[in-house]
């Protein structure tokens, strides 16, 4: 099953930045940046490797934004099968094809919230030329209709991908690319951050009532200097594992499953 998250959302304080642990110059840009377009209603593209935290950073920007307590919707667009993309995000009329119920598309779930596409370049080419038609106009058509439906939302993307070379290999709608590359947020992988990975382990450490008391000096020393190829992902499930296979002892770099 594709994955969706749709939920509306309590009031966040603007310390909820501080939930994007770390110290280094990078991230603290990041942080700024994400501070001021929360305030707008710009729409967002966020680039960063897999494990960086897009969609947790989607999700703070909804939450300092007006739309707070409105949807957050969050569609992995690598997971939607391409013939069903656009009845899922623009709903379906009952007859449009065989089997087809009215039903809303998650455009509609979203209206007065957020809208996120995450692995937007996976999006299928057809489906991108009626996404850039929703973008501009903020009305959109359901499968089967030719009613014209009006929401409110604002984007959000992600990707890890190189979007301009997707545009010169004509993979994806230059059109849609120079819609959506506005406010961009570029996240910086772990190991360019180095000195935000001990601060990141000590975050996710006390979130499960831990501290580096239980990691010899070594181990510490291993996770310092890992390049953790899977980002704050990785180095997240790397503690996790780790904690539960080593309880009651003290860890050693041999004991790290990264």
């Amino acid at each position: 099953m594709y994955s969706k998250n749709v939920c509306g959302s309590a009031v966040f304080a603007n310390t909820e930045l501080l939930q994007i642990a770390g110290v280094s110059k990078a991230i603290n840009n990041v942080k700024s940046y994400l501070q001021k377009v929360s305030e707008t209603d710009l729409d967002v593209l966020l680039l960063g490797e897999s494990g960086t935290g897009k969609t947790f950073m989607a999700r703070i920007i909804h939450e300092l934004s007006v739309r707070r307590g409105k949807p957050f919707v969050s569609l992995n667009m690598a997971a939607i099968p391409e013939s069903l993309a656009e009845s899922e995000l623009f709903g379906t009329v009952s007859g449009a094809y065989t089997g087809a119920v009215n039903k809303p598309g998650f455009v509609s779930i979203a209206n007065g919230g957020t809208l996120f596409f995450d692995e937007i370049a996976e999006l299928p080419l057809a489906v991108q030329a009626k996404l850039l038609h929703f973008v501009e106009t903020g009305t959109f058509c359901k499968v089967g209709s030719t009613t014209e439906n009006h929401v409110d939302v604002r984007i959000i993307c992600a990707t890890n991908a190189d979007l301009a070379e997707l545009v010169k290999q004509r993979k994806f709608n230059e059109a849609l690319y120079y819609r959506i590359y506005k406010a961009v947020v570029r996240i910086p992988p772990l190991r360019n951050r180095k000195e935000d990975i001990l601060v990141l382990s000590e975050f996710f450490l006390k979130k499960r009532g831990l501290s580096f008391q239980s990691f010899s000096p070594e181990a510490l020393e291993s996770l310092q200097n890992h390049e953790w190829p899977g980002n704050v992902r990785q180095l997240k499930n790397c503690l996790h594992v780790t904690c539960e296979l080593n309880r009651n002892k003290i860890i050693g770099p041999e004991d790290l499953l990264f």
